[in-house]
């Protein structure tokens, strides 16, 4: 006879049934957030019949998103089919087990068929040759009784286990299904917007003079905000003060300073159109949802509220040593020397396009950092 089944086997398939998911993972659900929040963006600016250079970079941003969003159904498909694979291993290795333990218990029944009279064991344990031999001879039958429970009960929970395995495998195939109905339906909408996307390039290109003098407006805005900068932070001590050291404790976990999506990255790069212009950007560019606000992304202090001709306003919030500046703002709720707490309106963002930035002192520093991702 086979010695007692372990359960660990068992516990290794139902551990791994409860441990997968066959929901969508983190990933895959951001990339659909982020797709749908491009969508809707860009819902609202098709309102309006003009070509702009912020409709262009919106769309750029949604085909990117459905590039994500591609990858990461391929990604979950392909664990899916592996988990499926596994699980059926395990399948085909529980239905081994149970055959084998249905034969060993067809054996067992038999044996207690023959042995179910109390006469016949006693004349089984007294017919034996010596005291040792009839007690090895009691002790086998009473262990024969119990494995016969235990076999019984151990093919019950194999049973039931391969049950959820079957389970398992049919819900994974239809989440699979699922996936695989919604990768062609992205891929669709990838191509048409991609046709969209040049077309909507070729009437930028014919407007390439109102694009120059837009992006001389930003740098002139840039310039400025520097200058500010530099004189609000020229008396700062180094010496690091309270609000500074709380604020740097919140590096990845500041709120996004309005709800929408960034169209342009800190940092030098080329123009999204004008493929020979280099844009320098002090912060980053968020394309916002129609009605909102811009708003604090920490508590702190206005120390400056600015208006550039021909380049809107700005607002510098101290937080210690540490500065955030919102740009690009046709019109400002605060004032200068007034507190504001985290997530409190700052101003609303001209045709809904917010540049934000992060300084230390007078170093500018990348805002996707500090950001909650």
């Amino acid at each position: 006879m086979n010695k007692k089944i372990s359960y660990g086997f068992i516990f290794f398939i139902l551990f791994g049934i409860s441990f997968s998911s066959f929901g969508q993972s983190k990933k895959l659900l951001k990339a659909q957030k982020d797709l749908q929040q491009a969508k809707t963006l860009l819902t609202s600016l098709n309102k309006k019949s003009e070509v702009t250079y912020l409709k262009y970079q919106v769309l750029t941003k949604r085909i990117k998103f459905q590039k994500v969003l591609l990858n990461n159904i391929k990604s979950e498909i392909d664990s899916l089919d592996k988990l499926i694979s596994v699980n059926t291993q395990n399948r085909n290795k529980l239905k081994k087990t149970i055959t084998s333990l249905k034969k060993e218990y067809e054996e067992l029944i038999f044996y207690a068929y023959k042995t179910r009279n109390t006469r016949d064991k006693t004349i089984y344990i007294f017919s034996a040759k010596t005291f040792n031999q009839a007690y090895r001879r009691f002790v086998y039958l009473q262990y024969l009784t119990e494995y016969l429970e235990e076999t019984t009960t151990d093919l019950k929970v194999k049973a039931d286990s391969l049950s959820l395995l079957n389970e398992d495998l049919f819900l994974q195939k239809n989440e699979k299904l699922k996936l695989k109905e919604k990768q062609t339906d992205e891929l669709l909408q990838l191509n048409s917007s991609k046709k969209i996307l040049d077309n909507i390039l070729g009437n930028l290109l014919n407007k390439k003079e109102q694009l120059l003098k837009e992006i001389r407006n930003k740098e002139k805005l840039s310039a400025a905000l520097r200058k500010s900068i530099k004189k609000v932070s020229g008396n700062t001590k180094i010496t690091k003060t309270k609000l500074s050291l709380i604020f740097e404790k919140n590096k990845g976990k500041l709120p996004f300073p309005a709800k929408g999506i960034i169209t342009s990255t800190f940092g030098k790069h080329k123009h999204a159109v004008l493929k020979n212009v280099e844009v320098n950007n002090d912060g980053i560019d968020i394309a916002t949802v129609q009605g909102e606000n811009a708003k604090a992304v920490f508590k702190g202090k206005v120390v400056q509220v600015l208006k550039i001709p021909g380049a809107k306003m700005a607002v510098i919030v101290k937080h210690g040593q540490y500065y955030s500046v919102y740009s690009n703002l046709n019109e400002v709720f605060v004032s200068k020397g007034q507190s504001v707490k985290v997530g409190e309106a700052i101003g609303k963002p001209d045709s809904r396009m917010l540049n934000f930035q992060i300084w230390y002192r007078n170093k500018k520093l990348n805002p996707q950092r500090w950001l909650r991702k």
